[in-house]
């Protein structure tokens, strides 16, 4: 995933120059500008670390500062992260505000000490003076109906550069989701109807297209899938895991629509596959659900989910995009109430990437009995780690936003067929689940390894969601 693409303005105050601090030759301001712009430098660098950095030189006029706005401009910006890195004034600012186009804005409180001195020399404390700016100008920032976020700290503390890169993290994936697609293959679920989205919704609210695909088209991808990829994927799956109570047929026809899926994003580029697996039209057609994974959709940045649930595919999708790490289409199972964990986990596509491959193994679709047809299914525990959860559940013509996190601890499989995981959480798993059931959310969970709220909140206003984090 390419780096965020990040505006970073700096401005001081043209009263200094008036006053002859910025000139200074000797005296107490004698190297003063040297020093402020050092820290510019120091800032632009560190920011530069996770972001695309289209960094200004110090400014401090009118004129400069709608250069600089028109410069953003011409950038196609993901966000701009604004430092009044000393006291400035009002003037360049609103200059700024009015040539400037929109974009998720932070300001940053630039703190060169990182921490209160015990005494204050007049040049010192104008060097950080930095946090005065800040507040001075979000009043026009808010008067002129800008949203914006805020952070403190100095270039070289990790705090205050992990909220920045929260940030443009959060900027990135909300520019980035426009044109995204999500195909739902073939209609809404019948049997669990609380899946049902909106897909005008979707494209207002997110940028995301849901692309309708029929089981006539997919089959027809399908058809086009060669003996010979079929022989290599199913080779490789032999290699990779141990393969139990699947025929070779059941194998291989199974293979054929796990490399018929990558087709279809391929083809239709898409994000996201929605299966209906319920859906009559597949036993009448195919015999068994295609459960089958192929790592390639992951490559692909393709995540797919069950019972057409398409939002839970974009909870996927967006703490996915956020952690640019691979993301699992997820269930809450249940819970164990004294050892305070969570096992959570979903039939059918679990993300290879996902999982501990210590724990691999395919085996035949379990959720049939043995006499029906079925097709094969690739499971696993999931690779040790802290993860974050995200949901998203319609209701009353909104979405709600619901987050916790936990960690996998590792060790052996304790499912059949499952790709599977057990979490820990840092609190009460009973009073977890009572609130997940009182919020009403439906029970699929976009999951990801790593610490992702930050990023997880940044983006929630910038969408307009109420994020609830529940294990707060």
């Amino acid at each position: 995933m390419k780096k965020p693409k990040i505006g970073l303005f700096f401005l001081a105050g043209d009263s200094w120059w008036d006053a002859g601090v910025c000139d200074a030759k000797e005296g107490p301001y004698a190297g003063f500008l040297d020093c402020v712009r050092r820290d510019c430098r120091i800032a632009a660098s560190a920011v530069s670390e996770t972001a695309d950095v289209v960094a200004t030189d110090l400014l401090h006029t009118v004129e400069e500062a709608v250069a600089a706005a028109r410069s953003f401009n011409a950038e196609d910006l993901d966000a701009i992260l604004f430092c009044p890195i000393i006291w400035t004034n009002d003037r360049p600012v609103v200059a700024f505000i009015q040539e400037a186009r929109r974009a998720p804005l932070m300001l940053w409180a630039y703190d060169p000490y990182g921490r209160i001195l015990p005494h204050y020399r007049i040049e010192e404390w104008l060097r950080a003076s930095g946090p005065v700016s800040v507040q001075q100008c979000s009043n026009l920032f808010r008067r002129f109906g800008w949203a914006y976020e805020s952070v403190f700290g100095g270039g070289k503390d990790p705090r205050t550069l992990r909220c920045i890169q929260a940030f443009a993290a959060a900027a990135s994936v909300r520019k980035g989701l426009r044109g995204t697609r999500i195909a739902m293959l073939p209609a809404p679920c019948q049997m669990v109807m609380s899946t049902w989205a909106d897909a005008f919704h979707l494209l207002e609210g997110f940028g995301v297209e849901l692309v309708y695909v029929s089981v006539e088209e997919y089959a027809r991808l399908l058809d086009g899938i060669s003996h010979e990829d079929v022989d290599e994927y199913e080779a490789y799956l032999r290699a990779m895991c141990p393969v139990e109570g699947v025929t070779d047929g059941e194998l291989r026809a199974s293979a054929r629509h796990a490399l018929a899926m990558v087709r279809l994003a391929e083809e239709k580029g898409l994000s996201g596959i929605a299966i209906e697996d319920f859906h009559p039209e597949w036993y009448r057609r195919f015999g068994f659900r295609p459960h089958l994974a192929h790592p390639k959709l992951g490559e692909l940045g393709c995540i797919v989910g069950m019972e057409a649930d398409v939002l839970g595919i974009l909870s996927a999708l967006i703490v996915s995009r956020l952690a640019n790490r691979p993301a699992m289409f997820n269930e809450f199972f249940t819970i164990d109430r004294d050892a305070g964990t969570v096992l959570m986990g979903h039939p059918g596509y679990g993300e290879p990437a996902f999982g501990d491959p210590q724990t691999f193994m395919v085996t035949r679709d379990l959720e049939f009995d043995p006499s029906q047809p079925a097709g094969a299914w690739l499971s696993y525990r999931a690779k040790p780690g802290p993860m974050t959860f995200f949901n998203l559940t319609p209701e009353y013509g909104h979405l709600k936003a619901t987050a916790f996190r936990g960690a996998e601890e590792g060790g052996p499989r304790l499912m059949d067929g499952y790709a599977h995981m057990l979490v820990r959480i840092p609190g009460d798993a009973e009073r977890l689940f009572e609130r997940i059931v009182q919020r009403g959310l439906i029970q699929h969970w976009g999951t990801v390894h790593g610490d992702a709220m930050p990023e997880l909140e940044y983006f929630a206003r910038m969408m307009g969601l109420d994020l609830a984090i529940l294990d707060k």
